[in-house]
């Protein structure tokens, strides 16, 4: 299969029921039971479509109709929570993007410990999260290696956009995804995206909100970021290109679109709190949008130079209003006119009245 995910599965001769395996394995939690993923990939047709009759048989619950054959023909939507696996925004997050016609399948994928008052240890563990990841990476290799050229789309908000980065980390060369959305992210504004971004096609968008204080700056500051930092998340504060990297790697911040809550968003109901991206008529009016590629939003990080700049002699400069990026400096006043200098010339009257 030309330009397919490697290794994942070799041939398609599962077909149909294969694919709907899949489906219904997803539709059914998103990795099984919750702490155990299962490498269905690898299923031979048999194993496949036996897991197929035994989870027809136990049942899936209202998800079922978000994963279908019919949906993962057309692409992929994997949608992570925050700490806790309570999956509530990503509940109502789903269920705007049905309205607004999403044809994709839209999996919510649990990666969690459960709440509880798990919620600390689904921050504070971060080699458990990052297998959380691999498995999430596996998984998409398998759908795009099974369906290629469909578009794929991973959502993470709050912690789970940490596990979206890190899957993204993990996918293998020749696999990419259209698109990311990290929602609220729980990573310290300096984090490296270079690596994830090189996954990424066409665009990695990052939603953050000064009036998220309490979880994402507050919060952060004294429980950690997910890649434990204690600071304010670019959930608060938006991301930054660290400084030390190398010209190919800011290259790729060319795919990063930042959107910052503003009052505007009242009226597409967030009000600029944590659970705001996640509510279903913002997942309808702004995020269907991207989605299916009628709106292109947010902020640019980086722009490329088009003259001369002693501030980024690699080409790379940070885009206007961007975090790093100083505002233009006032225009210079003309110098005023010194006792020896002659008057300027007198204009002739045209005529018009004094």
């Amino acid at each position: 299969m030309p330009g397919a995910c490697p290794g994942i599965i070799a041939e398609s001769s599962a077909g149909a029921a294969m694919r709907f395996a899949a489906a219904c394995f997803w539709s059914c939690g998103g990795r099984g039971t919750r702490g155990h993923g299962l490498p269905f990939g690898r299923l031979s047709f048999g194993a496949a479509a036996a897991l197929f009759v035994a989870i027809s048989v136990c049942g899936c619950g209202p998800q079922r109709s978000y994963v279908t054959e019919q949906r993962l023909e057309a692409g992929l939507v994997v949608s992570l929570d925050g700490v806790g696996g309570y999956n509530w925004g990503p509940r109502w997050l789903r269920a705007g993007l049905d309205e607004a016609g999403v044809a994709s399948a839209i999996v919510i994928y649990d990666w969690s410990k459960g709440p509880k008052g798990l919620f600390v240890a689904d921050l504070v563990d971060e080699a458990r999260n990052r297998a959380a990841a691999k498995e999430l990476a596996q998984m998409v290799e398998t759908y795009i290696a099974a369906m290629p050229n469909r578009p794929v789309t991973l959502i993470g908000h709050s912690g789970g956009t940490a596990v979206v980065v890190w899957a993204l980390e993990d996918l293998s060369e020749k696999c990419k995804v259209e698109r990311a959305i990290l929602m609220a992210p729980a990573l310290a504004p300096d984090y490296d995206l270079s690596r994830a971004l090189r996954a990424v096609r066409r665009r990695l968008y990052v939603m953050y909100s000064y009036a998220d204080v309490g979880l994402m700056a507050a919060g952060t500051a004294v429980f950690g970021t997910m890649d434990r930092q204690h600071s304010v998340s670019a959930g608060f504060v938006g991301f930054r290109v660290p400084a030390d990297l190398a010209l190919a790697e800011k290259a790729e911040y060319l795919k990063v679109r930042q959107i910052p809550w503003t009052i505007s968003l009242v009226k597409l109901g967030h009000l600029g709190g944590h659970m705001g991206w996640t509510t279903t008529r913002f997942a309808r009016e702004f995020i269907a949008p991207i989605l299916t590629g009628k709106t292109d939003p947010g902020e640019p990080l980086v722009a490329a130079a088009t003259a001369p700049d002693e501030g980024a002699p690699d080409g790379l400069v940070p885009a206007a209003g961007s975090p790093g990026r100083p505002p233009p400096p006032p225009p210079a006043a003309p110098p005023a006119p010194s006792g020896d200098q002659p008057p300027p010339p007198a204009t002739a009257n045209t005529g018009g009245s004094e």
